[in-house]
């Protein structure tokens, strides 16, 4: 099954931690909630290889910029989900770094539906545990996708829809309710590198 892909920063914005940006693929992103860390936060990744992602993303209210990156260890097949491990930042709490591993799946709902899900765990470098992680992401029709993400400690809803497009480039726009009810703006927008 051929699905779209999405990572766990910025993604579709909040998405699967279990897959990277298209190889040759430039992504931005950015989103403003009073329940982020940042407050505004922007993400500019790029797929560097079929399973490697590297980028950052800024949070506006601290004023610092985080490595993020994902490396699909084994990708998904039709019997096995993908395997994704990657740095990554605690965009709920204060902005601090993590790493997670994490499962990948794209499954249909009882409704016929395709979807990707994705369950892991990630550790946040100023706590003691590691949280479990998970999501979903549900195109609703061509052009409008809703996805879900649990960081361990809140659901983060997304709702995003393309809107238009500039020089061929889809451009996506939506409302982020990130700790499930502080709501916000997003735009997203992905693009090949070399056109």
């Amino acid at each position: 099954m051929t699905r779209q892909r999405h990572s766990a920063q910025g993604g579709n914005p909040i998405g699967p931690m279990g897959a990277t940006v298209r190889q040759g693929h430039v992504f931005f992103s950015t989103m403003h909630s009073e329940g982020l860390a940042g407050k505004t936060e922007t993400f500019l990744r790029v797929g560097v290889t079929p399973r490697l992602e590297a980028g950052f993303g800024y949070l506006h209210h601290q004023g610092i910029a985080r490595p993020l990156a994902s490396y699909t260890l084994v990708p998904e097949s039709a019997a096995r989900p993908s395997v994704t491990t990657g740095l990554m930042y605690d965009s709920l709490g204060g902005g601090r770094q993590g790493v997670f591993l994490s499962l990948a799946k794209g499954v249909r709902t009882p409704l016929g539906i395709a979807a990707s899900v994705y369950v892991g765990g990630a550790k946040i470098t100023n706590e003691n545990n590691a949280r479990l992680i998970a999501g979903a992401n549900v195109p609703l029709s061509r052009r409008v996708s809703a996805s879900v993400q649990f960081d361990g400690r809140y659901a983060n809803l997304g709702l995003t829809g393309q809107v238009g497009s500039i020089s061929g480039v889809p451009i996506r726009l939506g409302i982020v309710a990130a700790r499930g009810d502080q709501f916000g703006p997003l735009m997203a927008v992905s693009a090949p590198m070399a056109r």
